[in-house]
C-alpha cells in the first residue's frame, strides 16, 4: 500500500481539529514577547505530526466508533501481546505482560515515577539542552538538576561524564531522566554510552527513567538500542508509547516497562483507566502499522535531508546537522551576530514561523538556537524555511 504524506491537512479551521500547536500557539508567542504574527502562520514547534495516522488504525477506530458504547474499559491480553510483540520484532527487546504498566501520557508517566521513587526536595538529573521535564519534576516538589552536554561546535552533542558523575555523587540526587533518543539534540546513544551512564548511576544508587517514546523514529543508517536491553533492568524504568510513532499523542497511551522486581508498583500506585479508543489504537498500531512506519521513516529522512540542504544553501551562516533520531532539527543562528530579540522578531514576527527556542530546552544559547519539527508535508516545511531565509538574506 502507498501511504500519502504530502497531503496538507487543515488543522486550524477544520471543526474536528483541536490541534494544540496550530490553533493555540500563543503560549510560545507570549513567552517570547511576540504581539503580532502573520495570519498565514506556519507551526513547526510541537512534536506531533501533520500526517494522518496509518489507515489501518483509522479503519479499526471507525469500527470501534460504530460499536457506539465508550464506557469504562479494561486492557485485554491482546494489548499486552501487541506491545511485547512489537518490541521483540522491532528492537529485539523482550519483556512480559507483567512488566507493562499503562499511564495516561508520557508526562504523566515521568511525573508518576518522580512521585513514587523520589522524596520531596530530592534532585532529578537531566542532560541539557533537553525536552522540558521541568513540570514533571518540579510539580512534585523535587529539584531539576541540569548537566550540560558537550557541543562539538557543530551541533553534535555528547555526554560530559565527569559532570554527570559529580551530579550523581550528590546523595540528594536520586533519579536520572534519560531522554533516548535525545530531544532536541537528535542523538541516539550508543551501547557504550548507555552502559557508561548506567554504571555511574548504579554506583551512586541513582534510579534511571529512560524516556524512549521517539525510539521508532530513527534515521536511515542508525540503529536504536533500548537502554534496558543494553544495560539490564536493575534500577531502570523505560517509557514507551505509540504517541510519537503513529501520531496518536492525543490518546495518551504510554507504557512504563518495569522488569526490576524491586521497582514494581503495588496497589493503586499507577492505576489509570485508558479509553477504548486508546486501547484499540495501540493494538492496531503494533499489529498492523509496521509498513506505514517504514514508509514514514523514509519520508522523514527525505524531509530532513531536503530541509538541511536548503538551510545550508540559503542560511549559510546557520549551524545544523542531520539528527540520528527523531524528526526535529536544531538550528543555531548565533553566527549571524544578532541578539535574541532580533532573531525572535525575524523568525516569529516577520516570517510568521513558530519554532521552539533554546529557552524551552535550557540551552545556554537561549533564543539563538531553535528546534524545528519536520513532521509536516515537505511543502509546508520548505515554505517555512523560505520565509526564514528571506529575513536573513541581507546579513
Amino acid at each position: 500500500m502507498k501511504y500519502e504524506f504530502d497531503e496538507v491537512i487543515d488543522r486550524i479551521s477544520d471543526p474536528y481539529s483541536f490541534s494544540f500547536k496550530w490553533k493555540d500557539p500563543s503560549y510560545i508567542l507570549d513567552e517570547l514577547g511576540i504581539k503580532e504574527v502573520r495570519e498565514d502562520v506556519i507551526c513547526l514547534e510541537t512534536a506531533d505530526m501533520d500526517f494522518k495516522t496509518a489507515p489501518e488504525i483509522i479503519e479499526d477506530l471507525k469500527k470501534l466508533a460504530d460499536h457506539g458504547i465508550f464506557g469504562y474499559s479494561s486492557i485485554p491480553d491482546e494489548y499486552y501481546e501487541a506491545v511485547c510483540g512489537w518490541y521483540a520484532r522491532r528492537q529485539d527487546w523482550h519483556f512480559n505482560k507483567e512488566d507493562i504498566f499503562y499511564c495516561p501520557g508520557t508526562h504523566n508517566a515521568v511525573a508518576t515515577c518522580v512521585k513514587l521513587y523520589t522524596k520531596q526536595n530530592e534532585g532529578v538529573i537531566v542532560l541539557t539542552p533537553c525536552y522540558g521535564y521541568h513540570g514533571d519534576v518540579e510539580s512534585q516538589g523535587r529539584k531539576y538538576v541540569e548537566v550540560r552536554m558537550i557541543n562539538d561546535g557543530n551541533e553534535y552533542f555528547t555526554i560530559d561524564y565527569e559532570a554527570f558523575e559529580k551530579a550523581c555523587e550528590d546523595k540528594n540526587n536520586t533519579m536520572f531522566i534519560m531522554c533516548h533518543p535525545h530531544n532536541p539534540t537528535g542523538r541516539v546513544f550508543t551501547h557504550e554510552e548507555l552502559n557508561k551512564v548506567a554504571e555511574i548511576c548504579r554506583r551512586h544508587n541513582v534510579l534511571i527513567v529512560s524516556d524512549e517514546v521517539h525510539s521508532d523514529i530513527i534515521r536511515k543508517g542508525q540503529s536504536f538500542e533500548p537502554m534496558m536491553k543494553a544495560c539490564g533492568p536493575s534500577g531502570l524504568i523505560a517509557a514507551t508509547a505509540v504517541n510519537k510513532t503513529f501520531n496518536l499523542a492525543g490518546l495518551a497511551m504510554t507504557d512504563l516497562i518495569i522488569c526490576d522486581p524491586k521497582l514494581k508498583p503495588t496497589g493503586n500506585d499507577m492505576y489509570s483507566m485508558p479509553s477504548p479508543f486508546g486501547i484499540q489504537a495501540v493494538i492496531s498500531a503494533y499489529t498492523k502499522g509496521e509498513a506505514w512506519l517504514d514508509a514514514l521513516n523514509e519520508y522523514l529522512d527525505e524531509n530532513i535531508d531536503v530541509c538541511i540542504d536548503y538551510i545550508h544553501s540559503n542560511l549559510p551562516k546557520a549551524k545544523v546537522i542531520r539528527p540520528e533520531g527523531g524528526y526535529s532539527i536544531n538550528i543555531d543562528f548565533t553566527p549571524y551576530g544578532l541578539n535574541d530579540r532580533e532573531v525572535i522578531e525575524k523568525i516569529y514576527g516577520k516570517a510568521g514561523v513558530i519554532l521552539n527556542s533554546g529557552l524551552f530546552f535550557d540551552d545556554w544559547r537561549k533564543a539563538q538556537v531553535h528546534r524545528a519539527c519536520l513532521s509536516s508535508p515537505r511543502s509546508v516545511c520548505l515554505k517555512a524555511f523560505e520565509r526564514i531565509a528571506e529575513q536573513f538574506k541581507a546579513i
